[in-house]
């Protein structure tokens, strides 16, 4: 009788049984919901030597790769600094909706204009504003979840901002179109969930949009979008563009508590005593309802201002 490579045969349904056997018996310290797949795994490997362990280990690898692929994590911002977002319901916008086949049946082109762009900025706003708080979850797999459907929304967000840009360029002059291209960049760059290099660089794409609200519908700007502005400045540094809108702010929208706010936050940032207390004793001596911030920084340096 030939026995030529019986001893590595048996060897292997050995080691076969004794896996399938250590998984039988761990069956039994699992959740009560995990006892049938345990016990399904164990016959599988009894059933079928090697070729049935070699197939799960397969499957684990690839499934392990095709993880690892799906996600660019460079991609996204895991920053501690992104802010907490609670979105109220926008009230004033929902209540004037209306379905789009009625909206096209009237020939309300306006409405259904409007009507289009809202639901398309808030979808994407309301997707990753709920997603990005799952980004810091200490379950690395619901975090990989989040990752990748931040990722797709981003990218979402990247072609629709564009088109927006590219519809405000044919119609500069249409405050409309402006306004909703300014708002929808500027709530996805207040998330902080891009690199430190794409919010830079989306930073001063909104800079152009509010370039030109500036230059073609000046009277639109609010002061709270100069304050914006210069925040987003100052948050990477670049004094010299905020100090830009800062001073069109005291120009075009003075005596307005986001005007005071955008120039306290340009020369606190700027170690700039002397202006920051002035401007500070300005705002206290003015009529000009403030907020908890405001009355923060009144107590703070109620000896100093």
């Amino acid at each position: 009788m030939d026995t030529t490579g019986l001893w590595p045969v048996l060897v292997i349904l050995v080691f076969n049984y004794f896996i399938a056997f250590i998984i039988f018996l761990m069956a039994f310290f699992q959740k009560k919901g995990h006892h049938s797949t345990m016990f399904m795994l164990f016959w599988f490997i009894f059933i079928v030597p090697f070729f049935g362990a070699l197939y799960i280990l397969l499957g684990l690898f690839f499934s392990y790769l095709n993880r690892k692929k799906t996600v660019d994590m460079s991609d996204i911002s895991f920053s501690q600094d992104r802010e907490q977002l609670i979105l109220p319901p926008d009230q004033e916008t929902e209540m004037n909706y209306v379905p789009i086949q009625d909206a096209m049946a009237v020939s309300d082109i306006p409405s259904l204009r409007r009507l289009l762009l809202d639901t398309m900025r808030n979808n994407a706003k309301k997707t990753i504003s709920s997603i990005a708080a799952a980004m810091n979850s200490n379950d690395t797999e619901a975090s990989h979840y989040a990752a990748s459907i931040i990722m797709d929304a981003l990218s979402e967000f990247r072609s629709t901002a564009q088109n927006m840009i590219e519809n405000m360029q044919k119609l500069p002059e249409d405050v409309e179109m402006n306004l909703l291209t300014f708002d929808y960049i500027y709530e996805i760059l207040s998330m902080k969930i891009m690199t430190e290099v794409e919010q830079e660089s989306y930073i001063y794409t909104l800079d152009n949009v509010a370039e030109n609200l500036y230059n073609h519908n000046l009277w639109y700007m609010t002061a709270t979008q100069y304050l914006w502005m210069t925040d987003l400045f100052i948050s990477i540094k670049d004094y010299s563009m905020a100090n830009k809108w800062a001073l069109r702010s005291s120009q075009y929208r003075p005596n307005i508590l986001d005007t005071y706010k955008a120039n306290l936050h340009l020369y606190y940032d700027q170690h700039n005593q002397t202006a920051f207390f002035q401007c500070l004793n300005e705002l206290k001596a003015s009529d000009i309802t403030v907020d908890e911030e405001i009355m923060n920084l009144f107590r703070l340096y109620n000896g100093q201002a």
